[in-house]
């Protein structure tokens, strides 16, 4: 395939994750990176003298790109702080270019609500938020697990996540800006596979989040959040909430830790590389039970796609078949799906902020309701 066949991608904001987006559409046969937009123009001049892209195919903005490039890129992905995305994802959607966005959505609320709003206006248009953690063969056979119809552990009623891990002393690069650094970035990840995983909304959240007293952050890093989860027609019944209780931490020292474990009335499962463990009940006090295993083969191929592709690398696939059904198969984490995962981690904010719960979907009234 040459590129004439290909979807032609470019990357706004050569970083680290953009790296990781390159090795990927590397890796695709139907994407070919094209452009570079960056604001550092040393970066530019290296990225081109080294063959990452053609000479003359760099640019530092969407707008000098439209005016000058041969053509229009098919993709833009954008690998830039999370206080510019939205910004710059509603500059790409202007040009009607297929967006895929790093997480986190946006800085605010509305600034997110605004980007949902211009890819419902643009049906045809296929958009996607890096929120890549949910195409892993771990989590999508958990998710299969959980919707089992005879699954082993009964209806589910409540779960524990925690993950914890040291970044450092201080945070560096563009994250040291970040308020609420772990809420703002990592979390967002936890809450969109909370979402996935169990096909229910978060409706309440109430958090604290802070910074260790050890800690010499500027940002906190810390997060202590619960979380009720039901079906829409569920909302306003709380005795129907699947619970979660999740802690996040990117300044725990010593060993990092790792956890996911989901309870329900007739057994209880954790998720493991391989798959899933998980007890089943023999009696109804669930003081005797028996252990067995759920494992990837039993899952079946992500979202019935049978490809060799985990992470981005399947935001693409889904991006390919999106952009060739005219936009009528939505990416799986399309603006308006990532959306009431981004609206959890601004609804933890301010929680931790204000000290009281908060109903999330109001986060989305007359968006997507």
């Amino acid at each position: 395939m040459n590129l004439a066949d290909k979807y032609s991608v470019v990357i706004i904001g050569y970083g680290s994750m953009a790296r990781g987006w390159h090795r990927w559409i590397k890796t695709h046969p139907n994407f070919e990176l094209e452009y570079v937009i960056d604001v550092n123009t040393e970066l530019l001049e290296h990225l081109e003298t080294t063959g990452v892209v053609e000479e003359g195919n760099t640019y530092i903005n969407i707008d000098t790109l439209v005016k000058l490039a041969d053509k229009l890129p098919d993709v833009a992905v954008i690998t830039t702080p999370i206080y510019t995305h939205h910004v710059l994802a509603t500059e790409v959607m202007d040009y009607d270019i297929h967006t895929i966005c790093e997480k986190n959505m946006a800085s605010t609320i509305y600034q997110a609500r605004q980007m949902v709003e211009y890819a419902l206006n643009k049906p045809k248009l296929c958009t996607a938020v890096g929120t890549n953690y949910r195409y892993s063969p771990a989590r999508w056979t958990m998710k299969k697990f959980l919707e089992r119809e005879d699954c082993p552990i009964g209806d589910l009623s409540f779960m524990r996540w925690e993950q914890a891990g040291n970044w450092g002393e201080k945070r560096t690069g563009w994250r040291r800006w970040l308020q609420e650094i772990y809420l703002e970035d990592m979390c967002t990840h936890w809450f969109d596979l909370l979402r996935y995983e169990t096909g229910l909304d978060v409706v309440q959240v109430r958090c604290d989040t802070f910074i260790p007293k050890y800690s010499k952050w500027q940002g906190s890093s810390t997060a202590f959040v619960n979380l009720g989860l039901a079906k829409p027609e569920d909302f306003e019944d709380r005795s129907k909430w699947v619970w979660c209780q999740l802690y996040g931490d990117w300044q725990r020292r010593g060993p990092g830790y790792s956890r996911f474990e989901f309870f329900g009335g007739k057994g209880q499962a954790e998720k493991k590389p391989w798959g899933v463990e998980y007890k089943k009940y023999l009696d109804e006090d669930g003081k005797k039970w028996e252990e067995d295993g759920y494992l990837f083969m039993d899952a079946g191929p992500m979202e019935g796609i049978d490809v060799p592709y985990t992470d981005q690398g399947f935001i693409l696939e889904m991006m390919k078949r999106g952009i060739e059904s005219n936009g009528k198969e939505k990416p799986g984490t399309h603006f308006a799906e990532a959306f009431k995962s981004f609206a959890v981690s601004m609804a933890a904010i301010e929680s931790s902020r204000t000290g009281k719960a908060v109903w999330v979907p109001d986060y989305w009234k007359g968006l997507l309701d």
